[in-house]
Formats: C-alpha cells, structure tokens, sequence
C-alpha cells in the first residue's frame, strides 16, 4: 500500500522557498537544469518521480517538490518520514510554509525601500514586523 501523497500549495517562487529551507536548516538539493529528481517511498520499489526539488528531513525519505502550473506542490511518503523522523506531515509544512511566507514579506519590504526595526511573536506564534523607510 502506498502511503506517498501531494499536497497543493500557493507557493510560487523556489527562490523563496530555498531560502526558507536555508533558514530552518533543511537541507535542498535543486535539480539540475532540464533534470528531474526520484525520491524512493517506503514500499518495495516504490518511488516519487518528476521532482525539481528535494528537501531533506534527517532520513532517507525526503520531501519531493513538483511545479504544478504556476505553483509547487510537496510529495512525500509522510509516513516513512512521520516514522523514521518523528516530524509530523502537518507540522512541517506548516513550518516549511511559514518560513516561505517571512522570506516572500520581507523581500516585499526590502524592495519597497524599507527595513525591518523590530519583529516580535506573541504567544500563538503570530509574527509582527515593525518596518521603517527614511526619505
């Protein structure tokens, strides 16, 4: 049985998400130009196959990412990695996510002449930039 599945996301720019990767420590490996990567699952030969992305997660099952017309999509045996890892499917994307949304922000504000003075998190881990730009 097959325990390899997609997960749509809004995701639009790898280059935000290798840096959100970069900024939580994960590793990626980006496939080279014209290339594809195949991931393997936990069942006997099976494999994930089509990916331009691979995020490393601490053991042999990784996450697959796909372009999907003008998004990503993550693909991944969430099992074996939930098994072997102890990470649950749920809680990283959503860390992986997150971290891509921060990086998106913060290039906005940066372009748009402005820098971050002061970021805090309150208790429910919402995330509050203060930006200022000097004319």
């Amino acid at each position: 049985m097959s325990h390899i599945s997609k997960i749509d996301t809004k995701i639009k720019d790898l280059r935000f998400l290798k840096k959100a990767c970069e900024s939580l420590q994960m590793d990626c490996v980006e496939a080279a130009e014209g290339q594809s990567i195949s991931l393997c699952g936990y069942g006997k030969g099976e494999e994930i196959n089509g990916c331009i992305m691979e995020i490393k997660t601490g053991s042999k099952y990784t996450i697959g990412i796909r372009k999907v017309g003008q998004n990503y999509e993550f693909v991944a045996d969430w099992w074996a990695i939930e098994t072997f890892t102890g990470q649950k499917q749920e809680d990283l994307l959503n860390k992986i996510t997150r971290q891509y949304a921060y990086e998106t922000v913060l290039d906005k504000v940066r372009n748009m002449g402005y820098s971050v003075v002061n970021e805090t998190q309150d208790l429910q881990q919402n995330l509050k930039l203060t930006v200022r730009r000097w004319k």
